[in-house]
C-alpha cells in the first residue's frame, strides 16, 4: 500500500495542467492504486495529490476502459484478482452456512454473501458503463 501526503507547496506550485507524459503516466498509476486498491474518491484523490478533479475523474474512466478491454497497463490481472478474491469471500461464507451456527450468525454470513455480490456486480456494472460511454 502508498501512503500519499499532501504537500502544501506542490500544490501552490501546480494545481493544474499541462503535464508531462511521464508525469501522467505517474499520476495515473497513483490514482489507479488510490482509487482501485484504497478505494478513496476522485475529489480525495485530486486533494491529495493536489490535481484538478475533472483530471482525475477522467484518468478513473479510462483506467475503468483499460480494465474493461484488458490492456496490460492497468490490469487484467487486477481485474481477476478482485473477483476471485470476492468469490473465494463468498466461498468461505456459503461453506460456514452449511455448519449449524446461531441465527444472528447466519443472518451476518448472509448479508455479508449479499454484500460481495452487489460489489461483484458495481465493478462489472462500472466497467461495462465505461465500456459503452467511453470510446476510447
Amino acid at each position: 500500500m502508498v501512503v500519499y501526503c499532501i504537500n502544501n507547496m506542490a500544490m501552490d506550485e501546480k494545481i493544474g495542467g499541462p503535464y508531462t507524459k511521464q508525469e501522467q503516466e505517474i499520476r495515473k498509476e497513483q490514482v489507479f492504486e488510490l482509487h482501485f486498491e484504497q478505494g478513496i474518491s476522485a475529489v480525495q484523490i485530486a486533494k491529495i495529490l493536489g490535481v484538478n478533479r475533472n483530471t482525475i475523474t477522467k484518468d478513473i474512466q479510462n483506467s475503468y476502459s483499460e480494465l474493461r478491454e484488458d490492456k496490460p497497463e492497468y490490469g487484467k490481472n487486477w481485474l481477476d484478482k478482485q473477483l476471485f478474491r470476492l468469490e473465494s469471500q463468498r466461498t468461505r461464507l456459503q461453506q460456514i452456512l452449511q455448519k449449524e451456527i446461531a441465527l444472528k450468525d447466519t443472518l451476518q454470513i448472509e448479508k455479508s454473501i449479499t454484500h460481495i455480490d452487489l460489489s461483484i456486480a458495481s465493478l462489472i456494472v462500472k466497467i461495462e458503463t465505461a465500456r459503452k460511454y467511453m470510446k476510447i
